[in-house]
């Protein structure tokens, strides 16, 4: 019986043969998958978490807004709404300029709660970056923040 050639997701691979990409994606999967683990006691999703911390960078953003930023169709973007006005998480109201289109804005609550799910993803991402020094988080951040704006993927404050 002959031996596989390919290799499988998990098969170790040198630091040489490593792609980028590849390192990112496994990357962001395990954030996700943290975050929804320390979320979960708080009742939110990753979704949920990150629209709050769009609304409180830039309160008054409509569905199709939101949906944008936050990389979800408007569709999935309404359930995420839905669910977090359910919680008295945020309120909608229409908007001055256009009465059919409807403006979120974080409730009180919401700002508690969003304030809440930041410690979580500081104690993920601190855990996350342990041992690397200062110096070398600002460099990281810079490169990721330039990665993205070359291939237009959109970052606050790029």
């Amino acid at each position: 019986m002959s031996k596989p050639t390919g290799r499988g997701p998990d098969d170790v691979v040198s630091p040489q043969q490593l792609r980028l990409l590849y390192a990112i994606g496994r990357l962001d999967r395990g954030i996700q998958r943290e975050l929804e683990q320390g979320l979960r006691p708080l009742g939110l999703s990753p979704h949920q978490y990150a629209t709050l911390t769009i609304l409180r960078a830039r309160s008054g953003l409509s569905n199709a807004q939101l949906a944008r930023r936050a990389y979800v169709t408007p569709q999935a973007m309404s359930q995420v709404l839905a669910s977090l006005i359910t919680a008295g998480l945020i309120s909608r109201s229409p908007s001055d300029d256009n009465q059919r289109v409807l403006e979120t804005r974080l409730t009180p609550k919401g700002l508690e709660v969003t304030d809440r799910c930041d410690l979580i993803a500081n104690e993920i991402e601190n855990r996350m970056l342990e041992g690397v020094p200062q110096e070398d988080r600002h460099s990281l951040l810079a490169t990721i923040r330039a990665c993205v704006q070359r291939i237009n993927a959109g970052l606050p404050g790029t």
